[in-house]
């Protein structure tokens, strides 16, 4: 009995710590930075993690998957409340210094505090929508109409390498057997002259990451008029090349 009431008072004391910590006044400058999720649940399942950065009372929601890569933008702080214009969207609930809970209509998010530090939130805005303009446009279906591997070194040794099969590839795929690539949202297909091999990708303004194995590849890409270009460099500085046309 005794213990009950010991255990039932150390909760009752808890709980009541963690209603006055998420009373507390927090200025808005306490929220400054970037914070990663380490537990999402919302109805919008197209990715897994976000990002949340505050600046000076402001702040926006970025991911590297999904549909969107800026999910919300110009937000304002007021108190523990993050409104979208008038209307409140999220509540914010403060556990410690690098811990917040974030919560909304059908939202539930676990966020801890980044060592990526305070005024980056207009680059990370910048940056989510340069990445959304430029995956737009390489969304499709793309044809091979050109492919090229050279090296980009003097080094003799290299000039010769140039001429094995591995480093003739693009993601361990034979650079001259790619005969067109589809980009989906998160999704790329390589067809081959036999096979089709599929990758999920994330992307920036002019890369596309994904993995293979325990390998995480690397692309360059950029458009000339109406032409698709993606680089792949091997760690031997030689350059594989292919030019794509749009075909749907």
């Amino acid at each position: 009995m005794l213990l009950q009431k010991i255990l039932t008072g150390s909760f009752l004391i808890c709980t009541g710590f963690l209603l006055v910590s998420c009373s507390k006044d927090y200025k808005p400058d306490f929220f400054n930075g970037e914070w990663l999720s380490d537990s999402l649940v919302t109805k919008d399942n197209d990715h897994w993690r976000e990002f949340l950065h505050f600046e000076n009372g402001q702040a926006a929601r970025t991911t590297y998957w999904g549909k969107k890569y800026l999910l919300n933008k110009n937000l304002q702080i007021k108190g523990l409340e993050m409104y979208d214009r008038d209307k409140v969207l999220f509540q914010i609930k403060v556990l410690d210094s690098n811990k917040i809970i974030v919560e909304g209509k059908g939202y539930f998010g676990s966020f801890f505090r980044s060592d990526f530090q305070l005024d980056h939130m207009k680059k990370a805005i910048s940056r989510a929508e340069e990445t959304e303009r430029q995956r737009k446009r390489l969304i499709g279906k793309w044809k091979t109409v050109d492919f090229k591997t050279i090296s980009l070194s003097t080094n003799e040794e290299d000039a010769l390498i140039i001429q094995s099969p591995e480093q003739r590839r693009i993601a361990g795929v034979p650079t001259n057997e790619i005969t067109s690539v589809d980009f989906g949202y998160n999704m790329l297909l390589f067809h081959c002259n036999t096979r089709t091999i599929p990758f999920e990708y994330s992307a920036e303004p002019d890369t596309i990451e994904f993995r293979s194995g325990d390998v995480i590849y690397s692309l360059k890409f950029y458009f000339e008029k109406e032409r698709l270009i993606i680089e792949y460099l091997t760690f031997r500085n030689i350059l594989n090349s292919i030019t794509l046309e749009k075909t749907q």
